[in-house]
């Protein structure tokens, strides 16, 4: 008894990136510590077995659903360099040919789950290939086998890619940016239906997280390149919504960086636009398609600041559709009105507390 209080006095609970801060209030907590040093022992010892066996089936999900578990109740209790471990674990079973979409999603949900909290792991000990995700991207994403029934696909298989590609973006290398646009430049035709396809990967791939030191190889390469395009189309194109996300996010991750002023006049008449809103008895046709209001929201509230006069935009904005807010003007547009407010408001306060 004496040996195992020994044992446990001698888990290093700082050392560990985020445990579970609310298990040291359990009056059974020196018990729940052994466990969860074991529990991860044991886990790790299992997942090791399965990779150097090179039998992933069954044990790879199993143990998987185990960490899993263990993250859940236990939080990241283990230390930075087990944590970069596990991360280059699943990466390189993405890597294993012929690899079949079950244990790809196991892998998936586990990097998304590991990676969730970039605080932890910063670029300096992580980089991933943007590659690797574009090969599976390419299998799951425009994979046109489950229409005919020749292949089963995972249940939420492409959430979990898409997740899982949003968690590690902050980790793609300086050079990925350049990558990318070597990759999809020859793509970028809007009178092409690749161009759809390219949007489509560009929102997914393009690094926007870089920090300041980096953004001469970051969205300096190709923000200008891409806001020309949209500024040059206006037939509501179905990539239109890729281009907001990626004009959102860049601006989200990068605020104070980008000089938004000569495009605000665009960016909020499109807005006012897409709105769709009908003018006197006529209704704007419905086949307009609105752009998505919390992607909007961020994006608005992303350019403010630093002397733009994105407030002034704003209020005309307001001014323009207030009416509309009134009770007695209903339709289908005012659902979309009200959400507008909302996620406005919601955004700016996650901007306070940035």
């Amino acid at each position: 008894m004496h040996n195992k209080q020994q044992y446990i006095d001698k888990i290093d609970i700082d050392k560990f990136q985020k445990p579970n801060i609310y298990n040291k209030f359990l009056p059974f907590y020196d018990t729940v510590k052994q466990q969860s040093v074991e529990s991860f022992k044991e886990i790790c010892e299992n997942l090791s077995r399965i990779i150097q066996l090179r039998e992933l089936r069954p044990g790879f999900p199993l143990w998987s659903s185990k960490l899993q578990q263990f993250i859940s109740l236990y939080g990241f209790c283990f230390n930075k360099n087990d944590h970069l471990k596990l991360i280059h674990l699943y990466l390189s079973v993405l890597t294993i040919p012929n690899l079949n979409y079950s244990n790809a999603k196991a892998c998936f949900d586990m990097i998304g789950e590991l990676l969730n909290k970039s605080r932890l792991i910063t670029r300096d000990n992580l980089i991933v290939d943007w590659r690797l995700f574009y090969t599976w991207a390419k299998l799951i994403l425009f994979n046109k086998d489950p229409s005919y029934s020749l292949i089963a696909l995972p249940i939420d298989i492409e959430n979990s890619l898409l997740c899982c590609v949003q968690c590690c973006r902050p980790y793609f290398s300086a050079a990925s940016t350049q990558e990318i646009l070597d990759e999809f430049r020859p793509w970028l035709c809007p009178f092409d239906s690749a161009f759809r396809d390219a949007m489509c990967f560009l929102d997914l791939f393009l690094p926007v997280h870089l920090p300041p030191d980096l953004h001469d190889q970051g969205f300096k390469l190709w923000l200008p390149e891409l806001l020309g395009i949209w500024e040059s189309v206006c037939s509501n194109p179905e990539w239109e919504q890729n281009m907001i996300n990626i004009f959102s996010f860049v601006a989200w991750f990068n605020i104070g960086y980008i000089e938004w002023e000569p495009w605000l006049p665009k960016i909020f008449t499109r807005i006012l636009k897409k709105f769709s809103l009908p003018v006197a008895n006529v209704q704007v046709s419905s086949q307009t398609q609105i752009y998505s209001i919390s992607i909007t929201a961020t994006w608005i509230v992303a350019m403010m600041g630093n002397g733009s006069s994105c407030l002034q935009y704003l209020k005309d904005l307001f001014t323009a559709i207030k009416s509309f807010y009134h009770p007695s003007n209903t339709g289908d547009f005012q659902q979309d009105l009200v959400s507008f407010l909302s996620n406005l408001a919601q955004t700016f306060l996650d901007r306070v507390h940035l």
